[in-house]
């Protein structure tokens, strides 16, 4: 597949994500919706594994990638869908770019990358500066937007937190196969959340049922396949053009599809943490 192709995919199905999730938990819970996301999500790649007859790898090395993976994928997106209640899906998308600049903070730790140089750190006070600015904004607001906002900014923290790790750990395998092992994981813990929380199954809207299905095929399956094929095959810049352009994109389909709004403090905010994401990626000076 051409990498023009896989990278503008990554951009759409990042920057619909955010309100799909928020459409998925109309007339159902967020444990419900999530559950069924990521059962469907497994079950398609169960099935791709099936049409390529291929099996999955299960070196200590590929088991050890399955549970980080999993792992992230239970903590980051049970944490995303409790904020999902409260939060609006272009807040949500904005925090969620600030991911490269704290994997960098994560792979200085952890696999000793040079981190500390001037734009590093200009953009990386930029973004907290921009969140500081959205978190005090919310301080006025209600104990619930705080909240929200803890939340995705502890899920941001451990997601970049599991990328690391995953790069350190380097197992030899496929995206399918990660994004599988993944599912097979995180799904039960879902499940079992879910049952032992509400047990039921709700009646769910029509847009909802759509949303989930949307998250489930695209957003648990293309969009994680393509983003691993995405860093095996373009350049680090091409990768980290993606979180630039999806918190943009995401704004704007909230506004226009589901009548979001920002106040002047989260709009200034989310010019901190843009420019700072753009300075961390691209302000080196030399070359």
């Amino acid at each position: 597949m051409p990498i023009t192709l896989v990278f503008l995919s990554v951009v759409v199905i990042w920057s619909t994500t955010p309100l799909a999730i928020v459409w998925s938990t109309l007339g159902t819970s967020h444990h419900f919706g999530v559950a069924v996301r990521m059962t469907l999500g497994l079950s398609i790649c169960l099935l791709l594994l099936l049409i390529k007859k291929q099996k999955l790898t299960l070196t200590p090395s590929s088991l050890l990638n399955y549970w980080y993976a999993g792992l992230g994928v239970f903590v980051t997106l049970g944490l995303i869908y409790y904020a999902s209640q409260n939060l609006a899906s272009g807040v949500i998308s904005i925090v969620f770019g600030l991911t490269p600049i704290i994997t960098g903070v994560f792979a200085l730790i952890l696999l000793k990358d040079k981190f500390f140089g001037f734009n590093k750190m200009v953009g990386l006070l930029l973004g907290l500066s921009g969140l500081l600015v959205i978190f005090s904004h919310s301080l006025t607001e209600s104990r619930d937007l705080v909240h929200g906002l803890l939340a995705i900014a502890f899920g941001v923290v451990f997601q970049a937190f599991i990328s690391v790790k995953l790069k350190q750990i380097n197992a030899q395998i496929s995206a399918l196969e990660t994004t599988t092992g993944a599912l097979l994981f995180s799904a039960p813990l879902f499940i079992v959340v879910w049952f032992f929380s509400e047990g039921t199954i709700p009646e769910i809207t029509l847009k909802g049922a759509l949303s989930i299905a949307y998250l489930s095929t695209f957003g648990s399956v293309l969009g994680f396949i393509s983003y691993y094929h995405l860093i095996k095959h373009a350049s680090v810049r091409v990768v980290s053009i993606v979180p630039l352009m999806t918190p943009v994109f995401a704004l704007l389909l909230g506004s226009l599809f589901n009548n979001e709004t920002l106040t002047l403090m989260q709009i200034g905010g989310t010019v901190l943490v843009l420019a700072g994401l753009g300075y961390y990626e691209y302000g080196e000076k030399g070359k």
